[in-house]
């Protein structure tokens, strides 16, 4: 037996020496360096599942309620074990706000154990319009909460193709609405709004933000707008042609996104799912942008973050060269996230005390 444990601890010791000589190699690409735990991940995700290595959302069909609830649950589970669990000290609650655009909207609230009242973060979570939901982003909240420190209420907004643009935008706007007439109860300010939200969620801040500013009214002190899509009339900006698959989500996720979440008497370009496209930036509420460089959402970010420069809004661009998308929730194995949502924190502090 103890031969056998030697040999089997020698096999796995090989085994391991060898993934790491290759996730150190394979971390070198043309476009850059990508961080070897990425890197090793997307050169294997083919041979263990090559539909889930091509469409990392896996909204391919969503013709029905059974399979649109079968990719929701898939995407949850394939991304609940990338974020490591998170201790809260203070209160997380789950409420269902009635009289919403299309009756009630569920929304989780964070409320740390600070002394009150706190700023309030509205976060909108990722997941392409059509998939994800609070407990995706449930580490970032909580992280955010605590560090900031905040409360932070995390929408649950309704999905397509159940409900196309514009109806997640419409429940994140009820529901700002909601904390404005509502944050002394749950130990919030009542003005100096921060709106953030991931991939999708940053979208619907930026068409948030965009709304408040067309609406003449000024609650919002920052948006922060983690990897967003911004504009969903394109697919030939480089990076989506260099990342079109093979790193995380793919040109054809999108394309399934859109497919879904667009309707058809709307066009791409519109502003209120492509904000990019927006007749004017000027105006606009501080903004902090947040991209990925091995991710294909990168160039609209960085072009949105430069087009608000240019419209005189204060804007704050950081770029974490060697991730792909979606790393903001994967803490378990990526300490850059953690990084980045303490600075993000430090912004959120910096804005909302002076607001």
């Amino acid at each position: 037996m103890t031969l056998f444990l030697t040999v089997v601890f020698c096999v796995v010791g090989v085994l391991a020496a060898t993934l790491l000589v290759l996730a150190r190699v394979w971390s070198h690409t043309p476009h850059g360096r990508l961080k070897p735990i990425f890197a090793l991940a997307f050169r294997l995700m083919p041979l263990l599942d090559r539909a889930g290595a091509d469409r990392a959302i896996g909204a391919t069909d969503m013709s029905t309620a059974e399979k649109r609830a079968a990719a929701r649950r898939r995407f949850l589970e394939s991304t609940a074990s990338l974020a490591a669990p998170e201790p809260f000290a203070g209160t997380i609650e789950d409420r269902s706000l009635a009289s919403g655009p299309s009756g009630e909207v569920g929304v989780r609230i964070y409320r740390p154990q600070n002394e009150a009242p706190l700023p309030l973060i509205l976060y909108a979570h990722g997941g392409g319009f059509v998939v994800g939901s609070p407990d995706y982003t449930d580490v970032v909240c909580r992280i955010l909460a605590h560090a900031t420190p905040a409360v932070v209420v995390s929408v649950d907004y309704r999905l397509a193709p159940e409900h196309p643009a514009p109806a997640a935008a419409d429940d994140c706007a009820f529901v700002l609405d909601w904390c404005t007439e509502n944050a002394a109860t749950i130990g919030a300010r009542s003005g100096g709004f921060v709106v953030a939200g991931d991939s999708a969620g940053g979208n619907l801040a930026a068409v948030l933000a965009q709304r408040e500013r067309d609406g003449g009214r000024n609650r919002i002190a920052l948006q922060v707008l983690i990897y967003p899509t911004v504009d969903v009339s394109r697919q030939d900006r480089p990076s989506q042609l260099a990342f079109a698959r093979g790193y995380g989500l793919s040109l054809l996720d999108v394309e399934d996104c859109m497919r879904n979440y667009v309707p058809a008497d709307m066009q791409r370009s519109d502003p209120r799912v492509s904000p990019l496209h927006a007749p004017s930036l000027a105006g606009l509420p501080p903004a902090y942008v947040l991209t990925a460089g091995f991710d294909l959402l990168r160039d609209e970010g960085r072009a949105y973050a430069e087009a608000l420069a240019e419209a005189g809004v204060d804007v704050v661009h950081t770029e974490e060269a060697s991730l792909p998308h979606g790393f903001i929730t994967m803490t378990r194995i990526c300490g850059e996230a953690r990084d980045s949502l303490e600075k993000i924190a430090k912004a959120i502090r910096e804005k909302t005390t002076a607001a």
